[in-house]
Parts: structure tokens; C-alpha cells; sequence
């Protein structure tokens, strides 16, 4: 396990669990978020972007935190993770998850601006909606990994992530 893609949806957990996994096992881990947006908050370019995780992927150790199951096939994650997590976290959990964060941030004065994780009724009708729809195209994602020996993980409740951190 030193190829790693842990995906799920906004409040899930991703990076909470990346950043465990990378400290306990001294792997680098790589944020969508930071790759979607660059210093100044504009987006890259969607070939900017595919090169970057390209870059990525092809080194020996990383874990890489985010979804866009649709550019995995491309950008080179699914060619060279050897391990898929996904956080299939009851979406309303993900929700209040989101909406504590993003009010914690906005009282945190230590936190940059630009850092800062707003929940928006967008990343609401996202988790409550958009990720559910899109089930089709993870699990087609998720069977080509299995057929090409990618170690799929579901894990679907926090004691599930708790135990398996627990045998890293």
C-alpha cells in the first residue's frame, strides 16, 4: 500500500484519513483541492490539472485525496494506485461534517483566507445529490481497479475507518 487514492464526498473524511495514513506510513499526500485551484483561487485548466496528477502518479509513494472518477481514468491514478479507498460515508453525516467545518473555519482567524473550506448550498445539493447519482460511474471505476489487482477498500461507518487505521 504506497499508491494510494482515497476518494469519497465532501465530508467524508478524505483528507482527515490521507493525512493518518501519510504520517503513519511517511508517504506524501496530494489534495484535489490543491491541484483544481492554484495560489490565487483561480482554476486550472483541466489539461493543467490531468498533467499535474499525471506527475503524481507516477512516482513510487503517494496518496492522492479527491474524486473526479471520470479524469481517473486519464490522469493516471487508476494506472498506478495499488490501492483504492473509498469513504462511503452516509451522506447526511457528510453534511453536518461539512457544514461544522465550514463554521469552525470562518470563526478560525489563524486559518488564510484563501484556505478556508466554505460549505455552500452547492457542496450541500452536491453530497445530497450529485455524489449519490454518479454510484454508475464509481462502481464501473471500482470494477475495472478490481480487474486490474487494485486492492478496493469500502469503508462505510467511522468504526470501519477506525479499524482500519487501527491495522496499519
Amino acid at each position: 500500500m504506497e499508491r494510494i487514492w482515497i476518494c469519497g464526498c465532501a465530508g467524508s473524511g478524505k483528507t482527515t484519513l490521507a493525512n493518518f495514513i501519510g504520517g503513519k506510513r511517511s508517504i506524501p499526500v496530494y489534495h484535489r483541492d490543491s491541484i483544481t485551484w492554484d495560489e490565487n483561487d483561480n482554476v486550472r485548466s483541466e489539461e493543467r490539472q490531468i498533467a499535474m496528477v499525471r506527475d503524481i502518479a507516477k512516482q513510487d509513494k503517494w496518496i492522492f485525496e479527491g474524486a473526479r472518477f471520470t479524469a481517473s481514468k486519464i490522469d493516471g491514478r487508476l494506472d498506478n494506485c495499488d490501492t483504492i479507498i473509498h469513504l462511503n460515508i452516509n451522506r447526511f453525516i457528510c453534511v453536518y461534517r461539512g457544514i461544522k467545518r465550514g463554521l469552525k473555519q470562518a470563526k478560525m482567524t489563524s486559518i488564510p483566507e484563501k484556505d478556508k473550506q466554505p460549505f455552500y448550498f452547492e457542496h450541500i445539493k452536491g453530497v445530497l445529490i450529485g455524489y449519490p447519482q454518479k454510484r454508475k460511474q464509481r462502481d464501473d471505476v471500482f470494477e475495472t481497479a478490481r480487474k486490474k489487482g487494485i486492492d478496493v477498500v469500502v469503508l462505510k461507518k467511522r468504526k470501519d475507518v477506525r479499524e482500519f487505521c487501527n491495522k496499519l
